[in-house]
């Protein structure tokens, strides 16, 4: 399976938020390899005890897992995150499916239930709830400094104090996030 840097989508949590770009169920602890696009630099995993991963020079991501359950490898590049759904010795649950209109806090909640396939339609309190949930998630993560705002491109994180930080701000927003999860700076 070929990973895609025009796929657009994202992390579950307590909420499935998008659906992630790829999804891969692995067995065992040998090495698994992942054709990825070279645009991306660098790698995080969530939760970091269950899966290590590598980018390779040859263009492919290495993943290797370390326990059984599912984590999320973020995949970074100057403005696109993606995100791969990686199940160790389990089942990946059903794929998302598709949500209504986010008119306000209540259809964001569902549209994040649900994993928020398809089209999305964002009235301004919907929108207004996501953002609250980002910065709060933000807050959760020991990020209080970083704040986060929705572009017409995608979403800002303002705040961060190196790239690392604006990293792991990413992770910790994407369950938050419905529609495309493109960086604007």
């Amino acid at each position: 399976m070929r990973l895609l840097a025009v796929a657009a989508a994202l992390l579950p949590c307590a909420a499935l938020a998008l659906p992630p770009d790829a999804r891969l169920e692995l067995h065992g602890t040998g090495p698994h390899f992942e054709k990825i696009d070279p645009a991306f630099d660098g790698a995080l995993v969530d939760p970091p005890a269950l899966l290590r991963v590598e980018i390779l020079p040859s263009g492919e991501l290495l993943l290797e897992a370390k326990g059984k359950g599912i984590a999320r490898v973020f995949l970074f590049s100057k403005r696109l995150v993606r995100v791969v759904e990686v199940a160790v010795d389990e089942k990946l649950g059903p794929a998302a499916q598709p949500c209504a209109p986010v008119k306000d806090a209540h259809s964001y909640e569902l549209c994040r239930v649900r994993g928020g396939a398809g089209p999305l339609e964002f009235e301004l309190e919907g929108m207004q709830a996501e953002a609250k949930v980002a910065q709060e998630a933000l807050a959760r993560a020991g990020l209080p400094r970083v704040q986060f705002a929705l572009s017409a491109y995608g979403i800002r994180l303002k705040g961060a104090k190196d790239e690392g930080e604006k990293r792991r701000a990413v992770v910790a927003v994407w369950s938050s996030v419905l529609g495309p999860f493109r960086l604007d700076d």
